[in-house]
C-alpha cells in the first residue's frame, strides 16, 4: 500500500491533466464545451430549485370565548344548557339507530330469520354498555371529588358502590420462593 501512495501526488496529477488537455486532438474543443455545458446545466438546475426551510410559525390569536366576570351560577347554567343539548343530540341519534334496527328486523323477518332474539341480545348489550359507562363515570366522579354522585330530579339514582381500587399483579417469583437476583 505504501508503494501506491508513493506514486500518487497532487502535483503529478495536475501535470498529467495538463498534458492530456494540451495534447492535440480533433475532439478536444467539443469535449471541453460539452463538459462545461453539462456541468453548467447541473449547477443551473440546482440554483433554480426552491430550497425550503422550516415553515413560518403560526400566528396565534388569543380571544376569550366567555366573559371573565361570569358568576359560578352563570357558568353552571351554561354547563347545564350544553349538557341538555348534548343529551338531546344523543337521544336523536339513538332514535335514528333504533329506526335502523327496526328496518333490519323487518328485512330479517321477510327473509325468514329469527330477528327477535338478535334484537333482544343487541338491546341487552347496549343497556349493559350504558350501565358500565354510568358506573365508570360515577367512580371517576367519586375519585376526583371524594363526594357521592349527585342525582338530578327525574333521573335514576347513580350507583353508590365504591369502585374497586386498581390492583397491580404480584411480581413473578420462582417456585422455591427465593428471589432470582
Amino acid at each position: 500500500m505504501k508503494g501506491f501512495f508513493r506514486n500518487v501526488s497532487p502535483r503529478r496529477a495536475v501535470l498529467d491533466l495538463w498534458t492530456v488537455l494540451g495534447a492535440p486532438s480533433e475532439y478536444r474543443a467539443r469535449g471541453l464545451i460539452l463538459a462545461a455545458l453539462v456541468t453548467g446545466g447541473i449547477f443551473l438546475m440546482m440554483t433554480q430549485q426552491e430550497g425550503r426551510g422550516l415553515p413560518k410559525p403560526p400566528t396565534i390569536i388569543y380571544f376569550e370565548s366567555w366573559r371573565a366576570d361570569r358568576s359560578d351560577a352563570e357558568i353552571l347554567a351554561g354547563n347545564i344548557a350544553a349538557q341538555k343539548k348534548a343529551d338531546a343530540e344523543a337521544a336523536e341519534e339513538e332514535r335514528h339507530q333504533e329506526n335502523i334496527r327496526k328496518m333490519y328486523k323487518s328485512v330479517g323477518a321477510a327473509t325468514g330469520i329469527d330477528t327477535q332474539k338478535m334484537y333482544d341480545d343487541g338491546t341487552r348489550e347496549l343497556q349493559a354498555a350504558k350501565k358500565a359507562e354510568q358506573e365508570r363515570n360515577a367512580a371517576l366522579y367519586r375519585q376526583i371529588t371524594g363526594k357521592p354522585v349527585p342525582t338530578a330530579p327525574g333521573l335514576p339514582a347513580a350507583p353508590t358502590a365504591a369502585a374497586p381500587a386498581p390492583s397491580r399483579p404480584a411480581p413473578l417469583r420462582p417456585a422455591d420462593g427465593k428471589s432470582g437476583a
